[in-house]
């Protein structure tokens, strides 16, 4: 009988161009990447002027695949990752930032798997 993986939670799977790309230096001296995967948006209702058809969602990585992202800037990929939401605080006080995904996986979307 086969048994049965559990399944895993909190992955994401986007698929979007990769812009705004950006290298730091964590404080404890790994190199850290944080960009944005830009894709469509998707229509909620009647289409209505201005409204933008595109959305970016924030992106960030460590350790080697920010070499690997990195070369892909402005080209179709597909990202894997997990939801992870930052938090930060400001005068002592906790604030919540914004949710990333935090990429463990990116290629371009014309490779195969």
């Amino acid at each position: 009988m086969e048994q049965k993986q559990a399944p895993e939670f909190n992955r994401a799977r986007l698929t979007g161009r990769l812009r705004n790309l950006r290298k730091r230096w964590t404080p404890d001296g790994s190199l850290a990447l944080i960009a944005e995967l830009v894709i469509p948006r998707p229509q909620l209702g009647p289409v209505r002027s201005g409204v933008q058809d595109e959305q970016p969602m924030p992106l960030r990585a460590t350790g080697e695949i920010c070499n690997r992202i990195s070369a892909l800037e402005e080209k179709h990929v597909i990202v894997e990752g997990c939801l992870r939401r930052r938090f930060y605080s400001r005068d002592g006080e906790p604030c919540w930032g914004q949710v990333e995904i935090w990429v463990d996986s990116c290629r371009k979307a014309d490779d195969p798997e």
